[in-house]
């Protein structure tokens, strides 16, 4: 008994195994017939709208090409002075910053010292002047003194040949002339010696004037003071660097360039310069004609007035190139940079063809075509970066 119920029990599990996999098998032939039967879409073709595009034509005109240099703006005038003098720093007149007028007094030394000095020169230099005057007019008087002498002398003489007067007058009268022409002789001596005294008492005065003018530091041009290295107080040794000061009103614009663009340039020359945001007009007051060896590059100096600018900022200079003429230009947004070249579209009916071109300088918004182009040829003017070769266009 328990034998049958069990062989029931497994055959109705196999019946229900074999329904279930009927099932699935037939819904998957019915699922295989749907995908199988499903027609195919229909494919909704629409005509894409021609692009619009702007163009122009290749021109021909005579254009100046110029090459932009940057540099660096730097004074026009730079000066670190020194005291000539040695002595203690009694004022300080400015500080840095401080825009000073030529021959502005900037330090001041304790010139006391250098006052009495002054004055001793000038004492030994009056004791020469009177003494000269002294001995100038002891000459005149020895000169007097001699010619009355000589002439007592002759008188003597005269009456010594007729044996009136004794021999020992006589030679009496000659030592006293004797005696008076030397006494001359040494004062046109003192009095030729002391010229040269004064001369050199006079050159010891003007040395100690000048001394007294070294104490004092003036700026020897209108300028900005820069940095100053001794306070109040300090002791500064003869030519030692005392402060520094800088010239603003114009600055230089420093350039390095090449051969070629030197060639093109001359002195008082008129450059464009940009600095600041501004268009400025500089004039060339520099050029060196030897390159340096390292660089292989020459120094040139633009002038431009300072106003607001300073030192140290970044400047460019456009330095014109010699002249083209009937060149042909296109503009800069018509060429499309791509794979290591330069391209443009041109114009073929209703279509655009990618033409390879090779480009000289640019000037402003205009590139020189060298080769690739022909004048009064049409191109796309710009936008060409959505371009492709062959595209159907619409001129605007």
């Amino acid at each position: 008994m328990i034998s049958i119920k069990h062989n029931d029990q497994k055959g109705a599990a196999i019946s229900s195994f074999r329904l279930s996999l009927l099932i699935i098998s037939g819904t998957a032939l019915i699922l295989w017939y749907l995908i199988w039967s499903k027609p195919e879409p229909e494919v909704d073709l629409q005509e894409i709208a021609p692009l619009k595009v702007i163009t122009t034509q290749v021109m021909v005109r005579d254009i100046s090409p110029y090459e932009r240099v940057t540099g660096r703006l730097q004074p026009t005038k730079t000066a670190k002075l020194r005291f000539q003098v040695a002595g203690v720093v009694l004022r300080r007149e400015i500080e840095p910053g401080y825009r000073v007028e030529q021959g502005q007094a900037l330090l001041a030394l304790d010139a006391r010292d250098y006052r009495d000095e002054l004055i001793q020169c000038e004492a030994a230099l009056l004791i020469e002047q009177q003494t000269q005057a002294r001995d100038r007019q002891l000459l005149q008087l020895a000169s007097k003194n001699l010619a009355l002498q000589e002439q007592e002398l002759n008188r003597i003489e005269q009456i010594a040949a007729k044996n009136l007067i004794a021999q020992s007058a006589v030679d009496s009268a000659r030592q006293q002339v004797f005696d008076l022409r030397a006494e001359l002789a040494r004062l046109q001596a003192s009095d030729t010696m002391s010229q040269a005294r004064i001369m050199q008492q006079q050159s010891l005065y003007d040395v100690a004037q000048r001394n007294l003018q070294r104490t004092t530091l003036r700026a020897p041009f209108p300028g900005v003071v820069n940095e100053i290295y001794f306070d109040q107080g300090d002791y500064i040794n003869a030519n030692e660097i005392a402060l520094s000061m800088i010239d603003t009103a114009q600055l230089d614009v420093q350039l390095d360039v090449r051969g070629e663009l030197l060639q093109a340039l001359n002195l008082d020359q008129s450059v464009q310069v940009i600095a600041g945001g501004t268009q400025l007009t500089g004039k060339v007051v520099a050029l060196q004609s030897d390159p340096d060896p390292d660089t292989n590059t020459h120094q040139l100096r633009v002038r431009v007035a300072g106003q607001g600018l300073y030192a140290g900022e970044l400047a460019s200079a456009n330095i014109p190139l010699a002249t083209q003429k009937s060149a042909l230009v296109i503009p800069v947004t018509a060429v499309l940079n791509q794979y290591g070249g330069s391209y443009v579209y041109t114009m073929d009916g209703n279509r655009v063809t990618r033409q390879e071109v090779n480009l000289g300088k640019r000037v402003e918004d205009d590139y020189i075509v060298l080769h690739g182009l022909h004048h009064d040829q049409v191109i796309v003017a710009r936008d060409v970066v959505s371009l492709s070769d062959q595209q159907i266009v619409l001129v605007e």
